[in-house]
């Protein structure tokens, strides 16, 4: 009898982690997960990575959306993202240098597989000779990709090929610092994309949730530009390193929903934060950045905020109009003139530029060591209006007779700040300097996929007016490409600059900088730093090349931005990467049954 009773017991011990079990699977099918409202970065209107590196709320969304074969952990740690494993072969009797990637299997937000076809066409589509792109130097130790970019060979001579759908095979023109190319490969401009997605809608295939398809941990689920009611939602990328038909739902991805309501003013943004309503910040307004200053998590973004001076914009003189920025001493005398101590207290989040590679870059390898610690400081922080003044006056330029403007992303308030206060410093040399404001607007093209034009979808003309070197000075933040200093730094030399090239033309010619900048002895180091395999004499050559530029000032570093965010105790399980973007997939929400909605 006590026999029979323990087993009954022992029986329904075990039946209750089954029964338990069959309780969990119930509220799965009524309940996918927890919906988090936060405010996870600026307003946005593209969503292609490949052209996130100067917008740093693009790439904080973009990284939520999209893999790539490696990543750098928090630490600067390179770890494996979409890759499962590699292999080099270097043999110099053979003269064969290869290395080939083994990739994961796991599948975009339709269902389809993430194969290697989909590197291979993303980087051609970044080395494409029509395309301006300053990520393309990070892949030029790749076989025939610099011949490619001068428009010596096709396209399709890049060596990189899919022998197999989960197999990428890289040939490189020699041996090559494999270590440094795989940092490259950390890239959020890197990542694979789909050539029947992208190729059918070039201009707009990531600007809607009907056209655009992620390889990340979510995909994007709503976007609405309407005045009143902007909102993006992103959803769980029910693929994602997931067998669905034995996974769980939530085994790569936790958050079902991840709301942001672009719509609230700044007040409305804290107190539903502070109210528990919202639970990120991951842009802090400029007018709240005092108020949670001390609250805030801070790091160095690997941004530097920056001027380009467009060396070929005729500027007003009240005459014919002149090159203004052509002369060297005239962009000396506009960097002497500005207060970046005054700047960078302005937007709270940020530290006086110094330089123009940004705090966190690596001196060579490692996080270890930084750039910017060893360099020091090559610019001044203080302004120096006497040696402004003095140097134009050598260069016999008379300010007040020279009329030009600074372009400014509209919806970038701290950009704006940072232009006005910019604006002042350069009329107090005598210059008359405006601001020209630059917002998003509408789509107006007509779509032949869809037989109209998209009222969904805006465009960014402040892309288009940097792109196509529509500036006389434009203000934007510089992303690092990769934590390397050379990526940095090489786009200012012509053959690295990464500009496409007029086809039209009988002898294709390379362009340089989209400034107009072309120093032959600049390019002549850049390439000297390329060749170099030397890694502490490659690192001592890049302060080279940094303290020569800075010279010559084709670019005006103003501030090195810093990341800067608040998020509620209710939440856990979230990280960085070293790009300083977060990492929520495994985002967890305590009780958040209170706070899910209807599944829709």
């Amino acid at each position: 009898m006590i026999k029979r009773i323990f087993s009954l017991l022992l029986c329904l011990l075990l039946a209750v982690p089954s029964l338990s079990s069959c309780y969990d699977r119930t509220i799965d099918e009524t309940n996918k997960g927890a919906y988090i409202k936060m405010y996870l970065a600026d307003l946005v209107y593209d969503l292609d990575p490949a052209f996130s590196l100067n917008n740093k709320s693009q790439q904080k969304i973009v990284s939520l959306l999209f893999s790539g074969l490696f990543r750098l952990d928090e630490n600067g740690k390179v770890q494996k993202d979409l890759v499962k494993n590699y292999n080099v072969i270097f043999d110099d009797n053979a003269q064969e240098y290869k290395m080939v990637i083994n990739l994961h299997e796991t599948f975009w937000s339709d269902g389809t597989p993430v194969d290697a076809a989909d590197v291979v066409y993303a980087w051609k589509r970044i080395l494409d000779v029509e395309n301006s792109n300053t990520a393309a130097p990070l892949l030029f130790d790749i076989k025939n990709a610099r011949a490619v970019v001068e428009g010596d060979c096709s396209i399709d001579d890049l060596g990189v090929t899919d022998p197999d759908q989960l197999v990428l095979e890289i040939t490189f023109e020699e041996k090559i610092d494999v270590d440094q190319f795989i940092l490259n490969l950390t890239s959020p401009a890197l990542v694979p994309l789909r050539e029947d997605v992208v190729g059918r809608n070039e201009d707009d295939w990531a600007k809607k949730p009907a056209t655009i398809v992620c390889s990340g941990p979510f995909t994007l689920r709503t976007s609405n530009y309407n005045p009143g009611d902007e909102l993006m939602v992103l959803e769980r990328n029910p693929y994602y390193f997931r067998d669905k038909s034995k996974d769980p739902l939530d085994k790569s991805v936790t958050p079902y929903r991840l709301e942001v309501d672009f719509s609230l003013s700044d007040e409305e943004i804290k107190q539903k934060f502070d109210n528990g309503e919202i639970f990120y910040i991951g842009e802090i307004p400029l007018s709240l950045r005092e108020y949670y200053a001390e609250d805030a998590e801070i790091a160095d973004e690997m941004s530097t905020h920056i001027y380009y001076l467009n060396q070929k914009a005729k500027i007003d003189d009240g005459g014919e109009g002149e090159y203004l920025f052509a002369n060297e001493a005239v962009r000396r005398a506009l960097s002497l003139a500005i207060d970046r101590e005054a700047i960078a207290k302005s937007v709270v989040f940020a530290r006086a530029a110094t330089g123009l590679v940004p705090y966190g870059v690596f001196d060579s390898m490692s996080a270890k060591k930084l750039f910017r610690e060893v360099g020091g400081a090559v610019l001044a922080t203080s302004p120096n209006l006497a040696e402004a003044q003095s140097t134009l006056a050598s260069a016999g330029i008379t300010p007040s007779k020279y009329n030009f403007s600074i372009s400014v992303r509209t919806e970038d308030e701290v950009h704006v700040l940072i232009a006005e206060m910019v604006q002042a410093a350069w009329q107090s040399l005598g210059f008359n300097v405006s601001l020209r404001r630059i917002s998003a607007i509408v789509n107006d093209d007509y779509n032949p996929l869809i037989d109209e034009v998209p009222e969904d979808v805006m465009d960014d003309i402040y892309n288009e007016t940097l792109y196509n070197g529509a500036f006389e000075v434009i203000a934007l933040d510089l992303v690092a490409p990769s934590p390397d200093a050379f990526s940095i730094l090489a786009p200012y030399a012509r053959a690295f600059a990464g500009q496409a090239i007029d086809m039209s033309t009988i002898d294709f010619e390379t362009m340089p900088h989209i400034t107009g900048f072309d120093d032959p002895a600049y390019n002549e180091l850049i390439e000297q730093i390329f060749a170099e395999a030397d890694r502490e004499k490659r690192a001592s050559l890049l302060h080279d090349a940094e303290t020569m530029l800075l010279e010559k000032m084709p670019v005006i570093p103003i501030v090195f931005n810093q990341d800067a965010y608040v998020i509620s105790r209710e939440v856990s399980r979230y990280s960085s990467s070293y790009y300083q973007n977060r990492l929520l997939a495994k985002l967890k929400l305590r009780d958040y049954h209170r706070y899910t909605e209807p599944v829709q």
